[in-house]
């Protein structure tokens, strides 16, 4: 008798744990590589297509740590959810569409690691149609740009091979563009790209503060120049975000991150900032932080010498 309760009693344990590690819900790991703003992540297996219906996805092919890409999905059936998942990774992001522009953002995570050889990943993308059908799966691969995150990030990226500028005005007044790409604190743009329509096609600008910099606290406000209009016959989407101590800082005006358009046939602004509003402001809080050093202005480059040249003359 005593056998037979031990065995029962063993069988009951056995099935308790197997019942706990089947509810055990498998950790995520695409959020390690991206976030979708407004969109739910899925601890689940990204759907398998269920239909031969075939979407046309476009979006960056270059992105940097703690940066974000526009993505465009167009689709001969009306879209009621679009699916977004990294190859080999473990859950996916669904998106609701509110219009018929099936257009979005992608938020690359500061973190991301890729292996010691390794640039690029591949981003998935499908969508589920009004008659529930998944379409076939796109792959997106993208190529990782090494950038400086930092303490404090403000990061831009445009969906076409245009010079569009970042600028951001420190709370002392003083301005971080490709023409001071350095300032006294520490801010640094880091990436230039598109420098006046030589078109190297990363379509993504960096600033950042690193470990030594001073986050001087105060009222940062950030600017987006289209410079030259390279391809006036396309409109170029951008978007900004900022990232303070790991995560996305709270807009004082705008939002964070904020997007926006330039239409077709936008002039050529050539760095006057006075015919803009900011796209964003943002306030950075006291907390005792010290200035420690001063650093020192870099050498303007030949590209930059040459459109501050041209700025000067439009």
């Amino acid at each position: 008798m005593k056998k037979r309760i031990f065995a029962l009693g063993c069988l009951f344990v056995m099935a308790a744990f197997l019942l706990v590690e089947c509810t055990k819900t498998k950790e995520t790991t695409v959020n390690k590589y991206i976030t979708v703003k407004d969109g739910t992540l899925v601890a689940k297996e990204i759907p398998a297509a269920s239909s031969d219906v075939n979407i046309d996805v476009t979006m960056n092919k270059k992105v940097i740590p703690g940066g974000t890409s526009i993505v465009n999905v167009d689709s001969p059936v009306t879209v009621k959810k679009v699916y977004v998942g990294v190859d080999n990774e473990f859950g996916y992001y669904e998106w609701v569409p509110s219009s018929t522009n099936y257009e979005f953002v992608i938020l690359v995570n500061q973190d991301i690691t890729l292996g010691e050889e390794d640039d690029d990943f591949v981003i998935l993308v499908s969508i589920l149609d009004n008659n529930g059908k998944v379409s076939e799966v796109v792959e997106k691969t993208v190529e990782l740009i090494e950038v400086g995150t930092g303490l404090l990030q403000i990061s831009l990226s445009f969906d076409t091979a245009k010079d569009v500028d970042l600028h951001v005005i420190e709370p002392n007044g003083e301005h971080i563009y490709y023409g001071h790409s350095t300032s006294e604190n520490g801010g640094e743009l880091d990436l230039d790209s598109n420098a006046g329509c030589s078109l190297d096609y990363v379509n993504n600008e960096n600033i950042t503060y690193g470990e030594e910099a001073y986050v001087e606290p105060g009222l940062y406000t950030v600017y987006v120049d289209l410079w030259e209009n390279c391809d006036p016959s396309v409109k170029t989407n951008y978007v900004v975000s900022v990232y303070y101590g790991g995560a996305l800082i709270s807009a004082e005006s705008g939002s964070n991150p904020v997007a926006g358009t330039f239409p077709i046939d936008a002039p050529s602004n050539y760095n006057n900032l006075d015919n803009l509003e900011p796209v964003m402001t943002f306030l950075i809080p006291d907390h005792g932080q010290a200035k420690t050093k001063k650093f020192a202005p870099k050498p303007l480059t030949p590209s930059a010498m040459e459109k501050l040249e041209m700025s000067a003359n439009n």
